[in-house]
């Protein structure tokens, strides 16, 4: 393969990562998982709810959670519904280590990891790739159990 096309290449490459980039959300610009932000919260859940994130795609798992040190009160995205395979309640103590963002005067945390009851379930890699990437097929092995 010649530089030339060797380069061409590359740029057809880099815009096609661009373009499915985007269509990982719908499209929509929104806000991306930050590993400098990354906060550690424990409190109890206030509601539980099951919103749309991104076009297209399956509703999120939203937590509501109160922290228990600061009273502070968190909006926190957990995966798609189809991904998670835990019941959780509203009262439930948990943890969960995130990126936290503000938005309109709303703090939100996109979880990277959450822990109840002894079990750590991991929702995304140290660099906040989701765990759900690949589809239904790949949901098997990422709990990691009691323990942990």
């Amino acid at each position: 393969m010649s530089p030339r096309s060797l380069l061409i290449f590359l740029f057809w490459l880099a815009s096609a990562g661009f373009f499915f980039a985007g269509q990982e959300t719908g499209g929509q610009a929104g806000p991306f998982y930050n590993v400098d932000t990354e906060k550690q919260v424990e409190g109890t859940i206030r509601e539980i709810l099951f919103e749309p994130r991104y076009e297209d795609r399956a509703s999120f798992l939203i937590l509501i959670l109160e922290e228990k040190k600061s009273g502070e009160v968190y909006r926190v995205e957990i995966s798609p519904v189809w991904f998670f395979d835990r019941d959780l309640h509203i009262g439930e103590s948990v943890k969960i280590v995130g990126s936290l963002y503000d938005k309109e005067g709303i703090r939100y945390i996109i979880a990277r990891r959450l822990q109840s009851a002894g079990e750590t379930f991991l929702l995304r890699d140290s660099r906040g790739f989701p765990s759900w990437r690949g589809g239904k097929m790949k949901r098997a092995g990422q709990h990691k159990g009691r323990g942990i």
